[in-house]
């Protein structure tokens, strides 16, 4: 402990300090939006995953309009 603040008083002195709590929060932001983004990607995978692929989605014969279908919509009772 006595090593780790004689060596922030050293880097404060040379003014590295800002330098180093710089690389420190880079590298902690970093990580955290690492682990949000793969924490994201897992999520979504499980939801798609319960679901199912199918969107529900289909083309009417001679339109270029899709419609969803009444079927696959969940939110109805």
């Amino acid at each position: 402990m006595l090593l780790f603040l004689i060596i922030l008083i050293v880097l404060a002195v040379t003014g590295a300090l800002t330098f180093v709590l710089k690389v420190a929060l880079g590298v902690a932001l970093g990580l955290f939006l690492g682990i949000a983004l793969l924490g994201g990607l897992i999520a979504w995978r499980i939801r798609r995953a319960l679901r199912g692929s199918g969107t529900g989605w289909r083309r009417v014969p001679g339109s270029h309009v899709e419609v969803l279908d009444r079927e696959s919509r969940r939110d109805e009772p």
